[in-house]
């Protein structure tokens, strides 16, 4: 199919009231849609989730997951990077963090780890790429001496949340927030008192919307690029501002931390 935005564009005079409002959400959204379920698209273009299919059928269309397959491929071929080794990849990722950084203020930065400090346990979910990013969160907090455990399994993350009590902390990485095992076993820790910092993109997101802080990223979780770089750099950028912001509330106990370890690295290569 030829690009799908050109299409709703071309025909949109013809459309119905009703398919005018599901093009008009489309058009404006297109960067989120493919993070969208149908409720979300019928909730957003104020329409019933019949109105979105049929608008889908006269586009061609069978299926939500295909506009979103044609929508992904399109998002693909406009990120494609002919000079990945220059500045174009330095643009790309200087502007993950910059945008990144103007989503989160020190304020819930501030929030997260009073909710990370007054627990006695902080557990790390993430799946694939978010899934080195719990990893690093468990390493960078044990570190400092504060008792974690990252999870990058969906049946152990269930398993493992159904077990968590209310002096327990969730950290979530997920950049869509919908992710489906991850959010329900968010679920299931929520309902036994704990307390949940999502990591996410969208703010409207499943995650999101059970979350106690929820600190946003700006990178996209691309279907037909997925697991690109940007999105980790993303997430490790929010871990990085909730780790100095711990270090300086315990910057004594942290530093003898860091040279205890030190000595003991150095004894095993003696």
């Amino acid at each position: 199919m030829d690009n799908i935005f050109h299409v709703i564009e071309a025909n949109y005079p013809q459309y119905t009231n009703a398919d005018k409002k599901v093009a008009s959400y489309i058009l404006r959204e297109k960067e989120s849609v493919t993070n969208m379920t149908l409720a979300d698209i019928a909730e957003g273009a104020k329409v019933s989730e019949g109105s979105v299919i049929r608008f889908c059928n006269k586009l061609g269309i069978k299926k939500l997951i295909d506009l979103k397959i044609c929508i992904a491929k399109i998002s693909a071929k406009e990120n494609e990077r002919t000079d990945a080794l220059g500045s174009a990849l330095e643009n790309e990722f200087a502007e993950i963090i910059h945008n990144t950084a103007s989503l989160i203020s020190p304020a819930q930065i501030e929030q997260a780890v009073d909710i990370i400090e007054q627990r006695r346990h902080i557990y790390f979910f993430g799946i694939s790429v978010s899934g080195i990013a719990a990893r690093m969160g468990e390493n960078s907090f044990l570190r400092m001496g504060k008792s974690s455990q990252a999870i990058e399994e969906g049946h152990m993350q269930m398993l493992t949340a159904s077990a968590m009590s209310a002096d327990n902390a969730l950290v979530v990485f997920s950049l869509t927030g919908n992710t489906k095992d991850t959010c329900e076993a968010a679920a299931a820790a929520k309902l036994r008192g704990v307390k949940i910092i999502s990591i996410t993109s969208y703010r409207n997101s499943q995650l999101a919307k059970i979350s106690d802080i929820v600190l946003q990223t700006s990178a996209k979780e691309e279907i037909i690029n997925g697991g690109r770089i940007t999105g980790l750099i993303s997430q490790m950028f929010v871990l990085d501002h909730l780790k100095r912001e711990y270090t300086a509330r315990h910057s004594e106990v942290v530093s003898q931390l860091k040279e205890d370890l030190a000595k003991t690295i150095l004894l095993k290569k003696l």
